[in-house]
């Protein structure tokens, strides 16, 4: 999950059934309730780890990345109760704010509060990133693997308003930036990449969405999706269509539709209620849609700061 308070503990759960789902939702017992029916879920694993704000699994092997708010990145295996390897940035570490493997699992990187993003050998022992790059001077906030290991979009605030910025790590240092975009005023949040159609998707904290063609390196087209921030942003997995999920709890998805703008297909008005539950984690209190994913089965799951998570079949939608 994305985003957990200081002193929770993280719960891998499991579902022995695997018959196909109706929309319900999880509550803290780590079980599935709807109007209909109740689901128990089997816990697997409980162990305390503070601080966790963020985490990712690995597509093939039974590993995930934790980002804790010390900026450090743990890696794990499932099932295995103790952290197989701890990396940070040196200095002055920032609060992790995302951690993704790279599209064939061979690598991994971080994002930090500081501005910076670290890039690691998920199978080399090394705790030294082969890569570290400044790429906003206030805050770094999401990034993305842009169909390669080496290239990637890192997303944030910067003082010169290029808040999104494309890389190319296997250039020299002076000149692996090779595209800053001016966008989202007051800075952008989230991002997401499509490979099916080479663009990237990013989203803004007044609510704001745009999309880039990675190929000719332009923005497309922007549009106001939501009236806050926007907390998560994934895409389904046909890629025809994407998800964004707002601080004030509200659910939306997307159609692509091109240069004349994207299409609205459906909204939740409360998919998450505005509450604050998580008000002692350092930097504020958070709220609404913490974060939203589509499995290969076509349900969308989400998870807000109201302690619940979401399941929706997409075609009952």
């Amino acid at each position: 999950g994305n985003e957990e308070g200081n002193n929770s503990p993280f719960v891998i759960i499991s579902n022995d059934d695997n018959k196909p789902r109706k929309n319900h939702h999880i509550s803290e017992q780590s079980s599935i309730s709807s109007d209909s029916h109740v689901e128990v879920f089997n816990q697997l694993l409980k162990r305390q780890e503070s601080g966790v704000r963020c985490s990712t699994a690995h597509s093939e092997l039974p590993l995930y990345l934790t980002g804790n708010t010390d900026g450090y990145v743990k890696l794990w295996e499932f099932g295995y109760p103790h952290h197989l390897a701890k990396y940070g940035l040196s200095g002055t570490r920032g609060r992790v704010t995302s951690v993704r493997f790279g599209p064939l699992g061979a690598k991994f990187g971080l994002s930090d509060t500081n501005g910076g993003i670290g890039l690691w050998h998920t199978t080399v022992s090394s705790l030294t990133p082969y890569c570290v790059l400044n790429c906003h001077d206030r805050a770094t906030r999401d990034f993305a693997f842009l169909g390669s290991a080496s290239v990637l979009a890192s997303v944030g605030s910067s003082s010169n308003n290029r808040n999104v910025v494309i890389w190319d790590t296997l250039l020299p240092p002076t000149e692996c930036a090779v595209k800053k975009f001016q966008a989202h005023e007051m800075g952008a949040m989230v991002c997401c990449y499509s490979s099916k159609r080479q663009v990237l998707i990013s989203a803004g904290s007044k609510g704001d969405v745009c999309i880039f063609d990675v190929r000719q390196r332009k923005l497309q087209h922007m549009f106001t999706a939501h009236d806050s921030a926007i907390r998560s942003i994934c895409l389904s997995p046909d890629e025809e269509q994407y998800f964004t999920g707002s601080s004030e709890g509200d659910i939306k998805s997307w159609s692509f539709g091109g240069s004349g703008g994207d299409q609205h297909s459906f909204s939740f008005a409360e998919g998450h209620k505005s509450t604050k539950l998580f008000s002692n984690l350092p930097g504020g209190s958070l709220k609404g849609v913490m974060k939203l994913q589509v499995d290969s089965t076509n349900h969308l799951v989400s998870c807000g700061a109201d302690g619940e998570v979401k399941i929706r079949l997409i075609s009952d939608i």
